[in-house]
């Protein structure tokens, strides 16, 4: 095991848990990191500084056992950073994400991540944003046999906001899926979308709450998921939940799930094509519109690959 305490990063940072060992390389002067490990569980610390560049961190998670990781994230004022995980956890895993935005800082996290569909897999965020942060969290996975992902969003000063999308494409058993915001301070944004497609026997649930306090005019919050069931026995369940506690704000929020068209099935099939490829081609376009909430191009372009590879 190496036990690093240094400073990290370049526009592109590698953070590599393999096996025994969790490896750091590039170095910048803007993010410094301490990074130990106890009983099995990586403990990750991580401190960015305001920078020139949007320094990138992308973890490389290739250890052949449960995976069990702490990370706790600061962002000082000003600062911006985004965090890649393209990670295939094939033998679970165990992960506890802490995030905090100071003044006028910027996170961005895309996670895409492939489970093997025997294991049981958990993910808990918190994140709280400071005055004129901004949070998008973006999240794509196969699911597996027992999945559960949580995050906590607290926009707890003025302007904070939460751009969020979520995409679970799976077979697994159980997927559950929660997303708490709280709107805690005046002019606070946050925009949710959830999408799922359910094949096999597989039993998705999405509990999205928004929180807003009596204190907080001028609030913006939308959230919208959508399922869709492609097999007789599989299930998805859309728990949207709205707790407003002032008149002064724009909240909206929607849920459906349903089989895919027939009768758009039946066209591509008319065109030519299997049946196969042409679910394949319908659940692109329904996850489709998601996507384009990713105005970074590359991560765009992953996550367009991703649906293409996993529908």
């Amino acid at each position: 095991m190496n036990e690093l305490n240094s400073k990290i990063s370049s526009q592109d940072c590698f953070i590599e848990v393999i096996n025994g060992n969790v490896m750091v390389t590039n170095d910048c002067n803007e993010i410094k990191h301490n990074v130990s490990e106890k009983e099995g569980c990586v403990d990750l610390n991580i401190k960015v500084s305001k920078s020139k560049i949007i320094p990138r961190i992308t973890f490389k998670i290739q250890r052949e056992d449960f995976v069990n990781i702490k990370v706790k994230l600061i962002l000082l004022k000003e600062a911006k950073l985004e965090i890649l995980d393209e990670s295939e956890y094939l033998y679970g895993s165990k992960i506890e994400f802490i995030s905090e935005l100071s003044q006028g800082s910027t996170f961005e996290l895309y996670r895409l991540n492939i489970f093997k569909e025997s294991t049981d897999n958990s993910y808990l965020h918190k994140c709280q944003l400071s005055k004129d942060c901004i949070f998008k969290d973006f999240n794509f996975t196969n699911g597996s046999k027992l999945m559960k992902n949580v995050t906590e969003v607290s926009l707890a000063d003025e302007n904070a906001k939460y751009i969020g999308s979520g995409v679970v494409i799976t077979n697994s058993t159980n997927c559950n899926n929660s997303l708490k915001i709280n709107h805690m301070s005046p002019s606070a944004i946050s925009d949710c979308s959830f999408k799922t497609v359910s094949r096999g026997n597989a039993n998705v649930t999405f509990n999205g709450k928004v929180i807003v306090k009596k204190n907080c005019n001028n609030s913006v919050s939308s959230q919208i998921s959508k399922g869709l069931v492609m097999d007789e026995n599989a299930n998805v369940n859309l728990i949207p939940e709205l707790e407003i506690s002032n008149d002064d704000v724009i909240c909206s929020h929607g849920a459906a799930s349903g089989k895919p068209d027939e009768n758009v099935l039946f066209y591509l099939t008319s065109r030519g094509i299997s049946r196969k490829e042409a679910e394949k081609v319908y659940i692109q376009g329904f996850l489709g519109e998601f996507v384009d909430k990713i105005d970074n191009a590359q991560m765009k372009v992953k996550a367009k690959q991703f649906i293409s590879q996993n529908s």
